[in-house]
């Protein structure tokens, strides 16, 4: 805790930094959270009570249960409801352990858990705007990549810094993709898409990965690292990711089919996704069902 300093030091953190040490160090002893998430949550709260909200240092104001309701339900709300339980849940014990008599309301129920919200069909021509427009070749490659690999094929982070060259099959069934790590399988690429892949693979060299060189520690997190140092409005790979599922769900692809290609054995949430695909009409309806056969 001594030692510790955020990523970004401002002249808040110098007037801030003994105020969330004390509380981390008088906290850490009564969780079970190690010390550098203390400290990475509670600094990040603390800063953002005292630059944006003007609040002063004083305890029973920073720790209130009413500071932490507003930061976690209105701070960064791009942020998924599993990340701001979590930091809700840190807060609250700290905030338990060095103001106990802040606790006299009750919370703003976080959200259950949703999937995320499929893009429009504007907003992904949009988006293609944003890659051919970054201000550098490697930027735009790498969104271009970005919405290939998660609108194209519903690829998450975590698996788009995997794929070589080697493992993107162009032949004259389409483009398919060989994901490995620990669901590895093969997806085939939505036609749209196939273009960008073949310019981005003519330029690829085939000894690292199509992303490129990383410093990412985080795989999940090497979309939205890339991303937050782009020009324009940019794109979120879980929506991205929805988009794609949305497209196949639309489209009548097979749920069997569909669950292979996302690499699970269970379709979590479908009938959230199912949500964002039109119902047909009475005549629609009952062709579709009188004509099914098996095969």
């Amino acid at each position: 805790m001594t030692n510790y300093q955020p990523q970004r030091a401002t002249a808040e953190w110098k007037r801030s930094e003994s105020f969330v040490k004390d509380a981390c160090s008088l906290a850490a002893p009564h969780t079970t959270y190690t010390a550098s998430m203390l400290l990475t949550v509670t600094s990040a709260f603390v800063l953002w009570c005292v630059r944006a909200q003007g609040w002063p240092l004083q305890t029973d104001v920073i720790f209130s249960r009413q500071a932490i309701d507003l930061y976690c339900t209105q701070e960064s709300p791009e942020r998924s409801e599993g990340t701001r339980r979590n930091y809700r849940a840190i807060l609250m014990r700290v905030s338990e352990v060095v103001a106990p008599e802040e606790h006299p309301d009750a919370m703003t129920p976080l959200a259950r858990k949703r999937v995320a919200e499929p893009y429009s069909a504007r907003e992904m021509e949009e988006f293609s705007l944003w890659a051919l427009g970054q201000v550098t070749a490697e930027k735009r490659r790498r969104a271009m990549l970005m919405l290939v690999l998660c609108a194209g094929a519903g690829l998450r982070p975590s698996d788009v810094s995997t794929i070589y060259p080697d493992d993107v099959v162009v032949d004259e069934l389409g483009i398919v993709l060989t994901i490995h790590g620990t669901n590895p399988r093969t997806v085939p690429l939505l036609r749209p898409w196939e273009e960008w892949m073949v310019a981005i693979l003519a330029q690829a060299p085939s000894d690292i990965p199509v992303w490129g060189k990383t410093n990412t520690t985080r795989a999940s997190n090497l979309l939205s690292n890339f991303s937050q140092y782009t020009v324009g409005l940019r794109p979120r790979s879980d929506r991205l990711r929805a988009t794609w599922i949305v497209a196949h769900l639309r489209a009548g692809t097979r749920i069997k089919e569909l669950t292979r290609a996302l690499g699970v054995e269970k379709f979590e949430h479908l009938p959230r996704y199912l949500e964002h695909v039109q119902t047909l009409d009475p005549p629609h309806y009952r062709a579709e069902l009188r004509d099914a056969v098996s095969q």
